[in-house]
């Protein structure tokens, strides 16, 4: 039988474990009905998260044998191994996916080896029937996961990094569509490692069972907020929702402003291009404009200034500073004949739906054009070139 601190032990795991695998039922089986059409597109991340938090079921000899100290030495093990892990995988596999980076592939896989290893023989030992285990075996399992977990942490701050690398490549002027990356969402989930980090390493260093089960408490409660807060998607480019549409585009014009701004300040600064011979100033500007006018490259919704830069064959920082110079920006340029080109197509086209020749034009959806064409009419300017 248990004592009543042990039960509360038990109880405190089992909602934990039980949280964790709602989350992964749900997050199997349940797709926003919008979305079923393009799961990949609004979900990259959704088969790898199932998997993931399934993983914790692992932990229910601590439930069914509180007291034990192999099932302890599991149950302490376990959240330095796992969680820090996990975090990494799913910014890499969700953002990744987004961004076509596939190179964090062969490090997730020796990371796995890294965790489930330990991970299985601390299992291994808990369900054995034999309790007693020799203390510098103890001692070395001990120093084990500790290591990895360490390791865990510094691959997990090294995924943020890379993630907040990405949010800086797209809070300046070097894409077209400030719906292919999900700013806003990458913001605020580099928080979710920190939050991690202040519950799990105090409590596994003070070993103590109480703290143990008050921080399983704790992510059993984020685990619940964190599934609400995900069940609709967080990747920009369509609107799922009517009720979200409003807040939404708010939250994108902020992000859009944010970005001309720091056109404009970078545009200021000239200190920080070299200079551009006259010539290969007047040959930029006739490569974008082939590249662009004639070419029409804008009608790639996923155009960026890196393209242009290599159909241009010239250095990206040239013809960004051209495109500041001369066009006010690549943001505002490609967007502005996206804009005009919409116009033309419905007059050339006078059968076609508004929303067809927005398709047509380079636009992820109406959404997105509306609120473009917003900024972009206070900046007239745009227009007379």
């Amino acid at each position: 039988m248990f004592s009543q601190t042990e039960l509360l032990y038990s109880i405190a795991c089992t909602i934990y474990v039980t949280t964790c695998l709602t989350f992964s039922i749900v997050r199997c089986f349940y797709v926003c009905p919008e979305a079923k059409a393009d799961k990949s597109y609004y979900y990259p991340d959704r088969k790898v998260m199932a998997l993931l938090y399934a993983i914790p079921s692992i932990l229910f000899p601590y439930i069914l044998n509180p007291n034990s100290h192999t099932s302890w030495l599991l149950v302490k093990g376990y959240y330095p191994l796992t969680h820090f892990f996990y975090c990494s995988i799913l910014l890499f596999n969700y953002f990744g996916t987004i961004k076509n980076w596939k190179r964090w592939y062969i490090s997730g896989i020796v990371s796995a080896f890294l965790v489930f290893i330990p991970l299985s023989v601390l299992f291994a030992i808990a369900i054995s029937p034999i309790q007693d285990i020799n203390i510098c075996f103890e001692n070395a399992l001990e120093n084990i996961f500790f290591s990895v977990g360490i390791l865990m942490t510094i691959y997990c701050g090294i995924s943020m990094w890379k993630i907040w690398q990405w949010v800086g490549e797209y809070s300046t002027d070097n894409f077209s569509n400030i719906d292919d990356f999900p700013l806003a969402y990458a913001r605020g989930v580099l928080i979710i490692p920190v939050i991690h980090a202040l519950l799990i390493w105090p409590t596994v260093l003070v070993n103590n069972p109480m703290l143990m089960a008050v921080m399983q408490i704790l992510l059993s409660v984020f685990n619940v907020f964190f599934l609400i807060s995900i069940l609709q998607t967080k990747r920009n480019g369509k609107s799922l929702m009517q009720i979200k549409e409003e807040k939404d585009e708010l939250n994108n014009i902020n992000i859009a402003e944010q970005v001309i701004s720091t056109n404009k300040e970078l545009a200021k600064d000239n200190k920080t291009y070299k200079t551009i011979p006259e010539q290969t100033y007047k040959k930029i500007v006739l490569s974008i404009d082939r590249t662009l006018t004639h070419q029409r490259l804008y009608l790639n919704p996923n155009l960026r200034l890196k393209d242009i830069a290599e159909s241009c064959d010239y250095c990206q920082t040239y013809v960004s500073k051209v495109f500041k110079e001369q066009y006010g920006g690549f943001f505002d340029y490609v967007n502005m004949l996206r804009c005009r080109h919409v116009d033309e197509y419905i007059a050339k086209h006078p059968d076609v739906t508004k929303e067809e020749a927005i398709y047509k034009s380079g636009f992820k959806d109406r959404q997105t054009y509306y609120r473009i064409k917003k900024l972009l009419c206070s900046n007239k300017q745009l227009f007379k070139h």
